[in-house]
């Protein structure tokens, strides 16, 4: 009801107590000053922050500097130079970048996306516009601490002008806490909730994953047989090539553990869009998700019809690098611990069925599109089968994952689809 109320206090004394917490209630505040229903709130909180945060001010101030810059610069590519080939859109970028003062704003500052990282100098000749519709920016920045260089030399990023991420953000945090509640239940699902952060209007970062391809990457390197799925084999292949001796059976189970956290993961929240450009896999093995546009059931439609009719996506491909390279791979013991993952996964988070339901309760505020009302968050009451006893909810859940599995052709002709679309052509 107040601008002065408990909650505020509770929560400035919080940031201004913890540099960290500090560092996102500044951003997360910020990133929503457009909305006009919450900028007279949201300003007065962060003029208290600000006029007593001490010396970070001056970190937050170079980082909003740096924010600043590439949001100019690719309004700019988006504007007016959305024609121009990507060879002269590059020549753009580079040009501007090397101006000193983008040079001297864009270097030298701490990362939005986790305090803990300094950016140090950009590495011009690895920075490049990505080929989708928004032109995001890959950035490559060199670390500049000596102490942490042993554990990575350098901090690639996605800037992302004009698509609105935060339920990108809200899908990761909610998978973090789901991968919480499994360890807290001996039940180690290998996630990967990489870094997400919306500091404005449409505008956002996103953390790289090093050593990570795409599916259709992968599948491109199998041949056009690999690419066009006619050939289940080639991510199998692929693991095995990276991981040799001891390593392979490793990478097997962090494939095994990871696909089993996404599998459950992305059923319960209804996501969709998953085609083999939004899965991912490490070169170690781990399988993880990204592109979070759609959830709570929200899924393409093509000429009217949703795109997606199978629950989650486990293709013949994942199958056989679950079963180890077996054709038969429904057949075999790994197949089996790999159910056996997906139902107590299921289960312990349909133990806690009334926090997810609460937390997206809490959000129906926010504006986002794709969480409106209380009929969204029905969806997660379906697929957590809540009116059904646990026996009748896990039998749900079997009949779901036998629909993915067989129903896995339907998600092939999407990939094929996809992959056809968004080939890389010869030159």
């Amino acid at each position: 009801m107040y601008l002065d109320n408990p909650l505020a206090r509770f929560l400035i004394k919080k940031a201004l107590t913890n540099q960290r917490i500090g560092h996102f209630f500044f951003w997360h505040l910020k990133s929503e000053m457009h909305n006009k229903t919450v900028s007279r709130r949201f300003g007065l909180l962060l003029e208290a922050f600000c006029r007593a945060c001490g010396m970070y001010l001056k970190h937050l101030n170079r980082q909003v500097e740096a924010m600043d810059k590439l949001v100019n610069l690719t309004d700019t590519l988006k504007q007016e130079k959305k024609d121009e080939t990507q060879k002269t859109q590059m020549k753009f970028l580079v040009e501007h970048m090397s101006r000193p003062d983008y040079m001297e704003s864009l270097q030298g500052f701490v990362s939005p996306l986790n305090p803990v990282h300094q950016l140090g100098t950009l590495r011009l000749e690895e920075c490049r516009i990505m080929s989708s519709a928004k032109r995001p920016l890959w950035l490559n920045w060199d670390n500049p601490d000596i102490m942490s260089e042993l554990l990575f030399t350098n901090n690639e990023v996605i800037f992302k002008n004009g698509d609105d991420l935060r339920q990108d953000m809200l899908t990761l945090q909610i998978i973090k806490i789901m991968e919480n509640i499994w360890q807290n239940q001996g039940l180690d699902l290998r996630m990967l909730p990489y870094g997400c952060l919306s500091i404005g209007d449409c505008v956002g970062l996103i953390e790289v994953v090093k050593n990570s391809y795409t599916i259709m990457q992968i599948q491109c390197k199998g041949g056009l047989k690999g690419a066009l799925q006619f050939n289940s084999n080639t991510l199998h292949h692929w693991i095995k090539d990276k991981n040799r001796g001891e390593g392979y059976d490793r990478a097997i189970d962090l494939f095994t553990r990871s696909c089993a956290g996404y599998c459950v993961a992305t059923f319960i929240l209804g996501i969709g869009d998953r085609h083999n450009s939004n899965i991912m896999v490490k070169e170690n093995g781990q399988l993880f998700h990204i592109d979070f546009g759609h959830f709570l059931d929200h899924k393409k439609k093509k000429f009217g019809y949703k795109r997606e009719r199978v629950p989650f996506v486990l293709t013949q491909d994942f199958l056989i690098v679950i079963s180890k390279g077996v054709q038969e791979c429904t057949k075999t013991k790994e197949f089996e611990r790999f159910q056996e993952m997906c139902y107590k996964a299921y289960l312990s988070i349909r133990q806690h069925a009334s926090l997810f339901i609460n937390l997206f309760s809490l959000l129906l505020g926010c504006g986002m599109p794709e969480l409106q009302s209380f009929d969204d968050i029905a969806y997660l009451r379906k697929t957590l089968a809540l009116e059904k006893s646990q026996q009748e909810a896990l039998e749900y859940f079997t009949k779901q994952m036998n629909d993915a599995h067989h129903g896995g052709w339907t998600t092939k002709m999407d990939w094929i689809f996809h992959t056809i679309r968004h080939m890389p052509t010869e030159h």
